[in-house]
């Protein structure tokens, strides 16, 4: 009998965390730009217009560090993205890390609750496809969203046909699939007692508990999208931007211009017992810059510019002051940074213009050694200019209590 579930608070565990080896290329396919965004972003925008989604968990790389930091700043504007954590080795084992996450995060999680499992590399799921899911999961029952083949289906045995196989009988199976918070759990642990058992998605999952314990489960087939595309290869992404583009609203096509040009501005007072570091060189003999970095206040400038050049933020919201990774650390980490951004966004530096304000030390001497540190982080060709003035007295510079930076840069789209 299919149980007509109670309306329930669900969650999503949205997986990303794959290499993507079949995908060719250098870059991991869920981090692959479609339309301006990486590909399990998309998902994560679906999950977060569902009315029916409470909190969202993603799942990123385990040995990628840097991917999954940004991967964290991504998702910050996204209120229902309550965790975002580092998978396992395999998908199943990226989901127990989903659902280890959620325990954590959400208290009170019943048995009932619905949890909705999703691949990140599918980014056009809908919001529908997903409210449609949830109804359908209840204390003992699953939900699977599938398509029928639109070709006629052969079984292969090594080379040879044997039989045509009843296609209407067949269903493709997409995410996201739900599960009941319980019984997701029940069969993580059964299979975590043997954990090399091929599990390719959470009807499988649930198939691999105990006969006992699967007879009494109900499996409900919910009708899939075409739309809701795996990416795999390049084609399945090519094909996914021009079915976005249909869809979106003139007005949600990310905008991209030519050229464009970013503006920063960044401050810091003096700090005794400082060590003072401008351009990612130390200037002998002087006091140096309050900050949680280095308080690098020519390269913040500088990274605020590049981060606004490409509409990317600003430096709080990608480096935070309040992160313990980024204590007293060399600000070139973060131009560095910024630079794989720009580039990532299609975007090359054409052109830096910076200027530092300060009434002491006297600048000038310092800023060859300034111009190729910086040429050397940004690591490709560019114009770049430092100017070192003074306020002729006037303000916080000229009353000699920090120094001030001004930076203008020009990009272009490659």
């Amino acid at each position: 009998m299919v149980r007509k579930p109670t309306k329930k608070s669900a969650f999503a565990i949205i997986v990303a965390a794959g290499s993507g080896h079949r995908y060719p290329g250098p870059q991991a396919k869920q981090f692959l730009n479609l339309c301006g965004q990486p590909l399990y972003l998309w998902s994560v925008k679906a999950f977060q217009k569902c009315r029916t989604i409470t909190g969202i968990v993603v799942v990123g790389p385990q040995h990628n560090p840097e991917a999954l930091l940004k991967m964290q700043q991504e998702t910050t504007f996204f209120d229902k993205v309550i965790a975002v954590v580092a998978g396992g080795e395999s998908r199943t084992a990226s989901v127990c890390s989903g659902a280890a996450a959620l325990t954590t995060a959400t208290a009170n999680l019943s048995n009932s609750d619905p949890i909705l499992i999703h691949d990140g590399v599918r980014p056009l799921v809908t919001p529908e496809l997903i409210s449609k899911v949830v109804e359908q999961i209840g204390l003992n029952q699953i939900a699977i969203p599938t398509t029928t083949p639109t070709a006629t289906v052969k079984k292969i045995i090594g080379k040879t046909i044997t039989e045509t196989i009843n296609r209407e009988e067949i269903g493709l199976a997409q995410t996201p699939q739900g599960v009941p918070y319980g019984l997701l759990c029940e069969a993580l642990d059964h299979w975590r007692k043997e954990p090399t058992t091929k599990i390719t998605d959470e009807g499988a999952l649930i198939e691999n508990l105990p006969l006992g314990k699967r007879a009494a489960i109900t499996f409900i087939n919910v009708e899939g999208e075409p739309g809701n595309l795996k990416i795999t290869f390049p084609e399945e992404l090519q094909q996914a931007e021009s079915l976005l583009l249909k869809k979106m609203d003139k007005k949600e096509v990310p905008y991209k211009p030519c050229q464009a040009t970013g503006f920063g501005y960044d401050v810091h007072a003096f700090a005794a017992e400082r060590k003072l570091i401008l351009g990612g060189i130390e200037i002998p003999g002087h006091t140096g810059l309050a900050g949680h970095s280095d308080a690098d206040v020519l390269v913040h400038a500088l990274v605020d510019a590049l981060l606004g050049a490409v509409g990317a933020g600003d430096i709080g919201q990608h480096f935070p002051d309040h992160d313990p990774a980024f204590k007293d650390l060399c600000s070139l980490y973060f131009l560095d940074q910024t630079m794989k951004i720009v580039r990532e966004k299609g975007f090359h530096l054409e052109a830096a213009d910076i200027t530092i304000v300060a009434e002491q030390p006297k600048l000038t001497p310092y800023i060859p050694a300034m111009l190729n540190m910086l040429r050397k982080t940004i690591a490709s060709p560019c114009q770049i200019n430092i100017k070192a003035t003074t306020s002729e007295g006037l303000g916080f510079t000229g009353r000699r209590e920090g120094i001030a930076a001004y930076a203008i840069v020009t990009v272009t789209a490659r």
